[in-house]
């Protein structure tokens, strides 16, 4: 399989998990018991924009859109920036509020404060190189920033496997995927992407010689 076909083929795993993702687990928490619980609409709010975020991220990846369409890459990039604001900001207060505070799982709440500072950071360093026209970084940190973004699902994926083929309480899981589900795939992000600018700067550095 040539490069030409891994990149579609790999972004339409990605949406389909994600779809998959939304359709059995956020959609749940629509219903009026959901508002009526004391975290309910702040909850909402971040499952709300969570969703947008992971359906508009991708849309910024596909050179063919960024090249025809500019003025909707640029709309769709403003929704997935805008949606990462509210989500990350929303749940950052649940698990100041919720988890910490009334739960008392210090463990878990630290951790999608971390979730949460990550998003936001990676996104703000995403928008700062744009506006700098630094097109290289503003690409990189996107796709950091959609990693991070993915984290929700990726908690969902490994919670699943860590419940039910390990075994592992539910209280232990929620701790370490709190953690994991952004720290461990942007680990390997960043190796990914600091090996391509390496390969780069080795072809540059050839050709100049």
């Amino acid at each position: 399989m040539t490069r030409k076909y891994i990149y579609p083929f790999t972004w339409s795993v990605i949406i389909l998990v994600n779809v998959y993702f939304i359709y059995n687990f956020p959609l749940r928490y629509f219903n009026y018991k959901a508002w009526l619980k004391p975290f309910g609409p702040l909850l909402l709010t971040h499952i709300v924009f969570g969703i947008i975020a992971l359906l508009a991220g991708p849309v910024q990846f596909f050179p063919s859109i960024r090249k025809q369409y500019l003025k909707f890459h640029r709309t769709t990039g403003k929704i997935y920036l805008l949606s990462v604001l509210m989500g990350a900001v929303s749940a950052m207060v649940l698990a100041v509020s919720n988890a910490i505070i009334t739960q008392n799982r210090i463990i878990f709440g630290t951790g999608l404060i971390g979730l949460s500072v990550a998003w936001l950071l990676t996104s703000g360093m995403a928008l700062s190189a744009i506006k700098n026209g630094n097109l290289p970084q503003h690409r990189e940190w996107m796709i950091r920033s959609y990693v991070v973004t993915c984290g929700f699902t990726t908690f969902r994926i490994f919670a699943v496997t860590l419940t039910s083929y390990l075994h592992l309480p539910y209280e232990d899981m929620s701790q370490i995927m709190a953690w994991a589900c952004w720290s461990v795939p942007l680990l390997f992000t960043e190796i990914i992407l600091q090996a391509r600018n390496m390969r780069q700067s080795n072809v540059l550095l050839r050709t100049n010689l």
